[in-house]
């Protein structure tokens, strides 16, 4: 999908982080750097590193932050090839073409899942003075443990063709993707010297985005064009997901208010942060 000026005016950056970080396919052992390039740098929209570099730049400047979005984005491709493997989701696609287990065989997605795991904090620990790089550390492990990415992916796993109720529900997905946007902002703003009461501001903020960001995903399952989003229809068909809960218009109800919700968190910062206002609103509005 063609993205929005203020995103795409980041990507490039971003992309140009991942390529420094990153082995080269060319790197031995060759087979584990070409399947965790196969994810990393497959079609992205990279929302939450773009969100790590507005939100450091609300706060003063994103100068600092490009290798904490590097290391989210790390972290988030981990998730995804973990998330298709047949033990979790079973999924045969992800962004338009085959699951990275599917392409490269469930051993070396293993493999290189946890590799690109272990390159998200080799980044943060190579880029940083040791107070911040502590700070991100600790920021980035709760995003992923049993409060965040994991207990998330346990929780939807126990839920599986499962009546579970709405509390639940949001429990899984504010632990499986709005725990990352969370820690996407914060890095973004502690790289910056953020303050504690912006540091509230902007968790608060990504909190809804977050939540907005998988309602928003449970509606394409249902809605969207498989050539868009690059996943089948009604792939999540097993799961209670928002559109089960609440129907289509229900869940966009929802997303818009979270998304409203988050942007009113964005107070304090006035006109500083328009970009995350648009962030918000691209995020509710998208298609794929």
């Amino acid at each position: 999908m063609k993205l929005p000026a203020f995103i795409a005016e980041h990507t490039a950056a971003i992309e140009r982080e991942l390529e420094r970080v990153t082995p080269p396919e060319a790197t031995r052992p060759e087979l584990l750097h070409r399947a965790m390039r196969y994810t990393l740098f497959a079609p992205s929209k990279r929302v939450r590193a773009v969100l790590t570099l507005l939100s450091a730049d609300v706060c003063g400047s994103a100068s600092r932050a490009l290798p904490a979005a590097a290391a989210i984005e790390l972290v988030h491709a981990s998730s995804l090839i973990l998330d298709d493997l047949p033990a979790l989701d079973n999924a045969s696609l992800r962004r338009g073409r085959p699951a990275n287990h599917v392409a490269h065989g469930e051993a070396i997605a293993l493999m290189a899942a946890f590799n690109l795991f272990d390159l998200a904090f080799t980044t943060i620990a190579q880029a940083y003075e040791p107070v911040l790089a502590r700070q991100l550390t600790a920021l980035l492990a709760g995003s992923v443990g049993s409060t965040g990415l994991i207990g998330g992916e346990v929780e939807d796993l126990l839920a599986t063709e499962s009546s579970i109720s709405f509390e639940a529900l949001e429990l899984i997905h504010r632990w499986k993707t709005g725990a990352l946007f969370v820690a996407a902002a914060v890095a973004g703003a502690l790289s910056a010297g953020a303050r504690p009461d912006q540091v509230n501001a902007l968790t608060a903020y990504a909190k809804n985005l977050g939540l907005a960001f998988q309602i928003v995903d449970d509606l394409l399952d249902v809605t969207g064009d498989p050539a868009e989003t690059g996943k089948p229809h009604l792939a999540d068909a097993r799961k209670t997901t928002f559109v089960s809960f609440s129907g289509v218009e229900g869940a966009r109800s929802l997303a818009r208010e979270l998304c409203d919700t988050a942007t009113t968190a964005l107070g304090p910062f006035g006109s500083r942060a328009v970009r995350l206002r648009d962030l918000a609103r691209f995020v509710g509005e998208r298609h794929a």
